[in-house]
């Protein structure tokens, strides 16, 4: 039988190693971070999983952005009421990206009327890859408007 401080010890061995795990789990190739529920069941599932999100008006530009929240939903909704406080017109509001464990940026091409054009979000592990990856998807006039990083 173990005594109390060696099992605290490999207790607190075994979860680093969960924690390191959750951070090299692969993305899906659609550039938004897998979910919780592809990994029940796993000891990774349990530990470490901080997300957040990006809400965008496209009538005003306005946004919303949340990080560190324990659930998907919950980083949306954050994000979503958020931009809806800071927009002119709340209902054109939209969630549109989520993270885990990681950041996500968002660049815009507006219109001349103010208006956003086109939009495309980038995910990665940091705030400057994830922006050259949003502004290579969205293109030519792009600009950055958000970004949100969870802690991990």
């Amino acid at each position: 039988m173990m005594s109390g401080r060696l099992q605290s010890l490999v207790g607190g061995v075994i979860f680093a190693i969960a924690l390191l795990l959750s951070m090299f789990i692969p993305t899906s190739g659609s550039g938004v971070a897998r979910t919780a529920s592809d990994h029940e069941g796993s000891a990774v599932s349990a530990v470490g999983m901080y997300y957040g999100a990006i809400a965008l008006s496209r009538v005003d530009g306005a946004v919303g952005w949340s990080y560190d929240y324990r659930s998907k939903a919950a980083a949306g909704k954050a994000a979503l009421r958020e931009c809806k406080q800071s927009s002119t017109v709340p209902w054109s509001c939209r969630k549109i990206v989520w993270v885990r464990n990681g950041c996500v940026a968002l660049a815009v091409r507006w219109n001349d009327n103010g208006t956003i054009g086109s939009y495309a979000w980038g995910v990665a592990s940091n705030k400057a890859s994830a922006y050259r990856k949003a502004l290579n998807k969205c293109g030519y006039g792009c600009q950055r408007r958000a970004w949100t990083c969870t802690t991990r």
